[in-house]
């Protein structure tokens, strides 16, 4: 068994396991007498393809009204005029009461598209915190109160000008501290709001503030922090490291994760960074995998709690051949499968 402790301290060596199940496989090979145990007969319960595009549909589009409704928020931060949270509540409010969450943050993940950066990272912070608070057991209500804070909280950089924002080289030092105001610049935009949506301007502040007390603008530590605060800061550094940026290249949704293990066990509650692995998994939506089987495939979702056993949509068979109908196994209803490797996508067959 793979315990949350264990995890937490895997270096970037590696990222290969062997599940308890192992011997159970070996054996059932040799009673078949087959050298190549085909994927039919370990696959598990499988999932309507049909079904899953219907809902990833449903997904693609709430997605898109997120992003028009930020592109909408910047227009009005712009103009100087008073931000309206209600168009925003809406959406998130659909997400939350309808169990969409999963689904939302799915398509984030693996979307394509010309969007604007800035726009999109706001739409998958938000997502992404909305999914980590399922797994600290946030009611509908709180997830809404969260989603608004996390869709808000960045509106000081589009204050920022667009020359330093898409900066490739080093930024010179007044640069970098402009940029670290944008947290004072969101609170004061937000504060127009008026006094009913005052936490939210405390939560805006705080995103950045870190555990240890290496944050900023303030420098608080541990529980004087928002647990909204810490749970959007712990989304805005996963989604910045899986997404292109002007000065440096993306990493592998897996790499991000063994990043975050390695250098944020101090920066965040431990029950936060829980949570955060439970939901998001150890092998994250959009993680091409190699399974014992030799079959290889791509994380399509997540299993709550077992975050070495997702959901893979198969692509290859185990002599390396492209499967024309790919299949969607659960491997956390099929012991005898398990991730033996993870691929960048250059490395498929």
């Amino acid at each position: 068994m793979v315990r949350f402790s264990d995890i937490i301290r895997i270096d970037s060596k590696s990222l290969s396991y062997r599940a308890p199940a192992e011997p159970a496989f070996e054996e059932s090979k040799r009673r078949q007498g087959d050298p190549e145990l085909r994927i039919a007969q370990q696959r598990g319960p499988a999932v309507d393809s049909h079904s899953f595009e219907k809902m990833t549909a449903e997904a693609a589009a709430i997605y898109e009204t997120l992003v028009k409704k930020a592109s909408q928020v910047r227009e009005k931060v712009l103009a100087d005029e008073e931000v309206n949270p209600a168009p925003v509540l809406s959406d998130l409010k659909r997400m939350a009461e309808q169990d969409l969450i999963d689904r939302v943050y799915e398509h984030a993940v693996c979307r394509r598209g010309d969007y604007d950066p800035h726009l999109v990272h706001n739409v998958d912070v938000t997502v992404t915190s909305l999914k980590v608070s399922q797994g600290l057991g946030y009611d509908p209500q709180r997830q809404l109160n969260l989603g608004l804070c996390a869709f808000l909280e960045n509106v000081g950089m589009y204050k920022i000008p667009e020359n330093i924002l898409k900066k490739t080289e080093k930024l010179e030092d007044s640069e970098r501290a402009l940029i670290m105001e944008h947290p004072e610049m969101s609170s004061r935009i937000l504060s127009r709001m008026g006094e009913e949506y005052r936490w939210v301007v405390d939560v805006a502040l705080q995103v950045h503030e870190r555990a240890d007390g290496s944050g900023y603008p303030r420098g608080l530590e541990g529980p004087q922090i928002s647990e909204f605060a810490s749970i959007i800061g712990l989304a805005d550094i996963y989604t910045a490291l899986i997404r292109k940026r002007p000065n440096r290249d993306k990493l592998l949704e897996v790499e991000a994760i063994k990043f975050i293990l390695k250098e944020a066990k101090g920066l965040f509650h431990h029950r936060i960074l829980k949570a955060f692995l439970n939901e998001i998994s150890l092998f994250p939506v959009n993680t091409y995998l190699r399974l014992n089987n030799k079959s290889t495939g791509r994380v399509t979702s997540t299993v709550r709690n077992q975050p070495l056993r997702p959901m893979v949509q198969l692509i290859y068979d185990g002599l390396g051949n492209k499967l024309e109908k790919k299949e969607i196994v659960r491997l956390s209803d099929n012991p005898l499968l398990y991730v033996t490797d993870y691929l960048k996508e250059s490395e498929l067959p």
